[in-house]
């Protein structure tokens, strides 16, 4: 199992063994889980308290395992810096507590600290009872007025907007009176019962406070030298990265163990690999064993084999699109190809600022250089190196230059005359539209569905851009090539073979034109979108402009408007433009041809979260 994990050729699958008496393995990963939440815990932890600035933080690359290091990458102590860390925590954890309490204590003896009374008074004498009760602010005056009336004497010792705090002191053989006199006024009586019980001679509640102020500084000390000790530990967080990234490997062989079959001589596993990779394969298992055997089949009708995505190099980075929308089914073109051109000239006509561009592709280079990013990292930064060149291009020609338009080599300028770049816009939707019909075709061929693919697919395609060649030229062949276009739809769209059902379910079909006339109005959101991020670029020119006019505060705040304007510009142009050509591929393209749904290529291979591995 660690030479197929290592290989990272074979993607697993779940096999009925009970046929040939193999007994499946029992797999227990709790352990494993334990240790890995501990362990990522831990580097959370001490992520959080690495100061490094966040721009050199992201460029960082990560630290590389060789291959043969990853064995002795455990035997580093980390359960003893694991558990020091949860103990510290732990401690850290309880003088938060504590402190809390205190601070709850503080702020309700805050309001009492003028009452001049010893705590012991309020236990009252043989004679006398003494209370501390809340009365409603608006009740005060009435308080007097009883005052004066009963048989009780009382003083306010604080006050707010809503609320006085009185001590009152009445007889005894008045407590019941008093009481009354204070419910009827809405108050409240503070306990202090524990408090008075624990309090020393002459103690007040000013002396409480000061002791709790004391002993939240003990405290707060403590804690301070716990959170140091922390600290102390994060040297640690390079060594528990690669401890990380090999339990987390050795947790995922365990859980592929559950696909074993075994008898006490023999084991079994079966499995989905790339024919490209099918001699690797045999040649690593070789390397095991001369008794290990690998056997190969093509797979069968009904079932359904995983999906590897496999373009060129320069397509791979459009691979995220195809991903986020769902693998192709079985039987189903990868459309990533397809879409790469049209959604490489959608973003750049969308954002269409050469500026802009220039930025981006500056960024995703220094990003690739310094961090050195692997997997979707680096396919992410090669998109955006792609859009970014595209609103190079895109945006000399139809857009500019963070606002600022070049004359000289603008073919057409949206904004003075947006009709031409909505025909483009247009245009360029018709196209993507027709070459979706056109895959369609070929999928459909592929899959011998013959008579729809040429006559009902091929018609569409012969009809469509017939139909607009003959609205604009008025010549006869369009019109005949649109007529044997339609026909092909009419006659072959609908199954029955009744006549006129077949006839008339052709001409309902006929009638989804409107839906290709509605896919290709959408793509008019290009106009819209490219139109409002160079809108915002002059306004932004414009306020910059304005604020250079400010005798001196104008030299400090021009630049931030300009930098911080087209940074903001920048980040919803990109996120508008990516946002709707990827809608443009998912409802009006992809609807044409294509069928997402297809589960991933996964094989058993190494992880990595924190380090990178090396041979």
């Amino acid at each position: 199992m660690p030479v197929l994990q290592e290989a990272g050729l074979v993607h697993l699958e779940e096999a009925k063994f009970e046929g040939i008496d193999l007994r499946r393995k029992t797999v227990d990963a709790s352990d494993a889980d334990r240790t890995l939440a501990r362990l990522k815990h831990a580097l959370d932890v001490f992520a959080d308290m690495d100061e490094t600035p966040g721009l050199k933080r992201l460029l960082r690359p990560k630290p590389e395992l060789s291959l043969k290091a990853m064995s002795g990458a455990l035997n580093r102590g980390y359960g003893r810096v694991l558990d020091k860390l949860e103990r510290l925590e732990s401690e850290r954890n309880a003088l938060s507590a504590e402190m809390k309490l205190l601070h709850k204590e503080a702020d309700f003896l805050e309001p009492l600290r003028d009452i001049v009374l010893p705590l012991e008074a309020f236990r009252g004498t043989r004679t006398v009872e003494v209370r501390l009760v809340v009365v409603p602010a608006a009740e005060a005056e009435r308080l007097e007025e009883k005052a004066a009336e009963g048989p009780f004497w009382f003083e306010v010792v604080s006050r707010d907007k809503r609320s006085c705090r009185v001590v009152a002191i009445f007889p005894r053989e008045s407590v019941d009176e008093g009481e009354a006199v204070l419910e009827e006024l809405g108050a409240v009586q503070i306990d202090l019962g524990a408090r008075v019980a624990a309090a020393g001679r002459g103690e007040r509640i000013e002396d409480l406070l000061a002791a709790n102020r004391l002993e939240r500084d003990r405290k707060a000390s403590a804690a301070a030298g716990l959170e140091a000790g922390i600290r102390a530990l994060a040297v640690h967080a390079p060594a528990l990265m690669p401890v990380y990234d090999v339990l987390m490997n050795e947790r995922e062989m365990l859980l592929a163990d559950r696909f074993l079959g075994e008898t006490e001589a023999v084991s079994c596993i079966e499995g989905w690999v790339r024919v490209a990779d099918k001699a690797r394969l045999e040649k690593k298992v070789a390397e095991v064993s001369d008794a290990a055997q690998v056997c190969f089949r093509e797979p069968l009708p009904d079932e359904e084999p995983p999906v590897f995505l496999d373009n060129p190099k320069a397509a791979r980075p459009f691979e995220i699109i195809t991903n986020l929308y769902g693998l192709p089914e079985r039987g189903y073109l990868d459309p990533t190809i397809p879409l790469a051109p049209f959604f490489f000239i959608f973003v750049g006509l969308s954002v269409s600022d050469g500026g802009y561009g220039i930025l981006v592709v500056a960024l995703s280079l220094l990003y690739m250089k310094f961090a050195h990013p692997r997997a979707g990292a680096r396919l992410f930064a090669k998109l955006a190196l792609y859009l970014g060149i595209s609103n190079i291009v895109f945006g000399t020609f139809f857009g500019a230059w963070l606002g600022f338009p070049i004359r000289s080599v603008l073919l057409m300028d949206p904004l003075k005359d947006p009709i031409p770049f909505l025909a483009l816009s247009l245009g360029l939707g018709f196209l993507q539209v027709w070459v979706g019909t056109l895959l369609s075709m070929i999928t459909g061929l592929r899959n011998k569905a013959y008579l729809e693919s040429i006559f009902v697919k091929g018609g569409w395609l012969l009809l469509l851009p017939s139909l607009i060649l003959y609205f604009v030229t008025k010549h006869p062949a369009a019109g005949v090539a649109a007529l044997i276009g339609a026909a092909g739809v009419i006659f072959f769209a609908a199954p029955s073979r009744n006549p006129f059902s077949r006839f008339f379910g052709g001409l309902y079909s006929l009638y989804g034109i409107s839906g290709y006339v509605s896919d290709t109005l959408s793509y008019s959101r290009i106009l819209a979108l490219g139109l409002s991020t160079g809108v915002i670029g002059m306004v932004v020119n414009n306020l910059t402009q304005t604020a250079f006019r400010i005798p001196v505060a104008g030299w400090v705040l021009a630049p931030l408007i300009f930098v911080g304007g087209h940074l903001f510009n920048l980040g919803i142009g990109f996120l508008g433009g990516f946002v709707h050509s990827m809608r443009l591929q998912f409802v009006e393209y992809f609807t044409k041809f294509y069928k997402g749904g297809g589960r991933p290529f996964k094989p058993l291979r190494l992880e990595n979260k924190y380090v990178e591995f090396v041979e």
